[in-house]
């Protein structure tokens, strides 16, 4: 088992999620998948995904986790290396389909765990840094649509 939460890890670095201008994920459609194996090639998801905090949280860049079972992973001592994932349910309704789709926001970086001893307590993701996401293709869309305006009004004066 694994607590996967970003809140409650110390000391620092940076445990939050992001925005690529620098702000905190925050909406309950944004959703963390802690990804686990042997190897980078060998990732699998811990399910349940865990939602990111309400706007109006004080803990904004955080998601609600809980304990994952790494199902396969039990000798003691074993490094796991893990990954967490973004993505978004308004646009995908669980992650296999996001994952499928190509649409991950964003990845971590790889991280690593080690597998406590029989009857040890579990540990936190301690070694888990966070990351920046790319904005949602809507964000995306009205900066091009904000953009090409600001370029055809001025294309428009000089005629």
């Amino acid at each position: 088992m694994v607590n996967f939460n970003n809140v409650v890890l110390n000391p620092p670095p940076d445990r939050l999620v992001r925005f690529t201008g620098g702000a905190p994920v925050v909406g309950t459609n944004f959703m963390a998948v802690l990804l686990y194996g042997t190897s980078e090639s060998s990732l699998i998801a811990a399910l349940p995904p865990a939602r990111f905090r309400v706007p109006t949280t004080a803990l904004p860049g955080t998601w609600q986790g809980g304990d994952r079972t790494l199902t396969g992973i039990e000798i003691p001592g074993t490094q796991v290396t893990m990954r967490v994932d973004v993505f978004d349910i308004q646009q995908f309704p669980d992650y296999a389909a996001a994952a499928a789709g190509g649409g991950i926001l964003g990845s971590s970086a790889l991280f690593t765990y080690l597998v406590p001893a029989p009857g040890g307590q579990f540990i936190d993701i301690n070694n888990f840094q966070g990351f920046s996401i790319i904005p949602e293709p809507t964000v995306i869309g009205l900066c091009g649509l904000g953009a090409f305006i600001v370029w055809a009004v001025k294309r428009r004066r000089r005629d």
